[in-house]
């Protein structure tokens, strides 16, 4: 990705505690993370040379402490990693809709006109008009708004400062919903922020029995099927990849 988007406020927000070196090491980490799509190596001494941060060090590992992962195949930014899922999600989508034409055109649902070609009002009589009392009133219902899926700010600013390691339930969160499309058991969601506050009393009540029993927390388990569904959309790259290489 030559290209990722930056929320000036919400980075401003996490990292205001950062000295002016620790927060240049992090802008440089995360431009190396979207650029080459792929964590940051466990042997760091290549990228610490190739960002040229031989001087900052221990400053790096700071950084890579305080907001990265470290995991089997390097340091993990979920959100990074949920971004650029989505990047590559977004141009199998365009690569799909290319290939049958172009995007598919919306249905504008709007229907034609009756042309009315007498003048109603020397064609027809009025009613008389009555007044209403309220057992006359017509019956309105309201249409529910159709579901809007959030983003991934929107949901770590819902999680934010309710619960502890608010971030990684945030990611685990969206990454839980992103893949089952946003359904809660059969049926679509209807209120994402409903759905954060059931999420973060249940992990709250998970984290206390996790004291008691030691087993993995509900998080955790979201978590783990976060980076399965990442894993599943580059495999599913790759497989279209292969598929044009054939094709071609």
């Amino acid at each position: 990705m030559h290209y990722y988007q930056f929320n000036i406020g919400d980075f401003s927000l996490h990292t205001n505690h950062l000295t002016l070196e620790e927060e240049a090491v992090y802008r440089r980490l995360l431009d190396f993370y979207y650029d080459t799509e792929l964590p940051i190596p466990l042997e760091t001494q290549p990228v610490i040379r190739r960002l040229r941060l031989g001087l900052y060090e221990p400053t790096v590992d700071v950084i890579l402490h305080e907001f990265f992962v470290k995991e089997a195949d390097g340091w993990h930014n979920f959100r990074a990693d949920i971004e650029i899922a989505d990047y590559h999600a977004k141009g199998k989508t365009a690569r799909e809709n290319g290939s049958k034409g172009g995007r598919p055109k919306k249905n504008s649902g709007s229907k034609t006109q009756p042309v009315i070609l007498a003048n109603p009002d020397l064609t027809q009589t009025k009613p008389k008009q009555e007044l209403l009392t309220n057992n006359h009133k017509p019956i309105t219902t309201r249409k529910p708004k159709g579901f809007v899926k959030p983003s991934l700010d929107q949901v770590c600013k819902q999680f934010e400062g309710k619960i502890e390691d608010c971030y990684s339930e945030a990611y685990s969160f969206y990454n839980h919903y992103e893949s089952n499309g946003w359904l809660v058991g059969p049926n679509p969601m209807s209120c994402w922020r409903a759905c954060t506050n059931n999420w973060i009393r249940r992990s709250k009540k998970d984290a206390a029995n996790k004291k008691v029993s030691g087993k993995q927390t509900r998080g955790e388990r979201f978590a783990e099927q976060g980076r399965d569904y990442i894993a599943r959309i580059e495999a599913a790259s790759v497989s279209d990849g292969a598929d044009v290489g054939k094709a071609n």
